[in-house]
């Protein structure tokens, strides 16, 4: 698969991705205010007035990025390096996995000890008759 092809595929899917968040958001706008109310109903199915404005609109976007020199040529270096990029292998990834929760636990137990000795601390000096 080329990097065009690997980046016109990811365009697609971003755009629908923001389509569909731009729907939701655009039947929450258009359902606070009365008089759009009918931008919220059904056209067909479950499109909405507000599906095929939202799916426009980021389909619009998509196209435009495309279309921008700029934006096509970062996107194709950032596909190239990415296809030179070593990923680890399942082993590896559950191993660091592994190693970060174990850290992680670790971490919290020390910083649970250091904060139930600062309480006790604290507590002295507030009330040294305990």
């Amino acid at each position: 698969m080329t990097n065009t092809r690997l980046v016109a595929i990811g365009y697609v899917v971003l755009g629908l991705l923001a389509g569909l968040f731009l729907e939701h958001v655009l039947l929450i706008v258009f359902g606070a205010f009365a008089p759009t109310q009918p931008l919220t109903r059904p056209l067909w199915g479950d499109w909405s007035w507000s599906s095929v404005i939202g799916l426009g609109i980021a389909a619009g976007a998509a196209i435009y990025l495309w279309k921008t020199p700029k934006t096509h040529d970062a996107s194709l270096e950032i596909a190239a390096e990415l296809r030179k990029v070593t990923w680890p292998s399942l082993a590896e990834t559950r191993a660091a996995t592994i190693a970060v929760i174990v850290a992680s636990l670790i971490a919290a137990v020390l910083l649970g000890l250091f904060d139930v000795f600062w309480q006790f601390l604290t507590d002295k000096i507030q009330n040294p008759s305990l």
